[in-house]
């Protein structure tokens, strides 16, 4: 895999783990968007895909 997208890989990875420490999706959707300044509708589908990954 080409380097740079494992970086990527990792980051979302990272992120995956602090969204796991929240309680509920709904707490870990409002980081993101408090942290992203993106919609609603966009850190769900960002956290949905995120917590796909696996290691």
């Amino acid at each position: 895999m080409n380097s740079e997208i494992q970086k990527v890989f990792e980051k979302f990875k990272e992120v995956r783990d602090i969204l796991k420490k929240f309680d509920t999706k709904d707490e870990a959707i409002e980081f993101l968007i408090n942290e992203t300044k993106l919609s609603k509708e966009e850190c769900s589908t960002a956290y949905d895909i995120i917590m796909k990954i696996e290691d």
